[in-house]
């Protein structure tokens, strides 16, 4: 059975690299402001909610904070930081000299995706759910469609920049494009989004996001290592992690 696209010839491969890469994203991001207007963010938090104490229990619990709030995020700063002193000694060490670009791609993937997300951040009027009312804080719920509230500062809560801490990793899934290795975009791409919905997903539990906010960072993550890649690698002539025919049977 055919459960992933057959490879792409060299003369489709263009449109079809922008119509998985870009389109599907995109209606990604429609379902979204779809769900804005249904009750799927409250009902995933209060998984994790107390009403009787009026609060997440997980919200300082010391395990979350340190081994999925703090250590994750430190070892994706170190593949960070691992990868751009590569692309630094690409100057230096003849070996890495071919690999200059891919790794200038990767190093700006790495650190401009979650600074995208950080920066859409600090401009949002959104709260984190343990400061909303209905569970047991001060502000009124805004959606991505309402107006601010007046007197009420905003919330600086939306997308996840902690989710962005494993989305980036998707720019591993280019790389494997660029090198024509499926293995390695494959990895890449079930890899990076499941690190960001595990960390995402540890901040729903604390009460410090919904759902939504991580399906968001990633949207953003996606798209932001998406330009860069075309900007710097341009696109690939073929397509491995969406590009070979799977049979079972």
């Amino acid at each position: 059975m055919q459960v992933i696209p057959p490879l792409h010839t060299e003369r489709g491969s263009g449109r079809y690299f922008y119509l998985w890469h870009l389109g599907i994203p995109l209606v990604g991001a429609l379902i979204l402001l779809l769900l804005e207007m249904t009750q799927i963010d409250g009902l995933v938090s209060s998984w994790f909610y107390d009403a009787a104490t009026e609060r997440f229990p997980l919200h300082y619990n010391a395990t979350f904070e340190i081994v999925t709030h703090h250590w994750a995020k430190y070892l994706v700063v170190l593949v960070g930081f691992a990868v751009v002193a590569s692309y630094a000694m690409s100057f230096v060490i003849s070996a890495l000299r071919d690999r200059r670009r891919l790794l200038l791609f990767l190093s700006l993937a790495l650190t401009l995706a979650p600074a995208a997300v950080s920066l859409l951040k600090a401009g949002s009027l959104k709260h984190c759910p343990y400061d909303l009312v209905e569970y047991g804080g001060y502000a009124v719920h805004l959606s991505l469609f309402d107006a601010p509230v007046p007197g009420q500062r905003p919330g600086h809560c939306f997308p996840s920049g902690h989710a962005s801490a494993g989305f980036c990793l998707l720019a591993f899934y280019f790389a494997g494009l660029a090198l024509g290795s499926r293995r390695l975009a494959l990895c890449g791409l079930w890899g990076g989004l499941a690190t960001g919905m595990l960390f995402g997903m540890a901040r729903v539990a604390q009460g410090a996001h919904f759902v939504s906010h991580n399906l968001w960072s990633a949207l953003v993550c996606w798209l932001v290592i998406l330009a860069l890649y075309i900007v710097i690698m341009g696109p690939p002539k073929t397509t491995p992690a969406t590009a070979a025919v799977t049979n079972t049977g």
